[in-house]
């Protein structure tokens, strides 16, 4: 499990889980987001994404930091 932030310049924010592809293109799930003091567990393809969200994640160290990566410059 890690946490990966989305940047404010992202290319998904204002886009949903699902635009990312993560699992597919990664094999990475997203199992939360964290945003402000609040938790979203378990969101599915449909929750949209905003800039500062961070992302709860589980995979392996690879695939996290080709999500990271994905996740700043898709």
């Amino acid at each position: 499990v890690d946490r990966l932030p989305l940047p404010r310049a992202s290319p998904f924010d204002s886009r949903t889980i699902g635009d990312t592809a993560a699992r597919t293109r990664t094999g990475v799930s997203i199992v939360a987001v964290l945003r402000g003091g609040s938790a979203h567990p378990a969101p599915g393809p449909d929750f949209g994404l905003r800039g500062g969200d961070v992302l709860v994640v589980v995979g392996t160290p690879r695939g996290i930091e080709e999500l990271a990566i994905l996740l700043r410059t898709d």
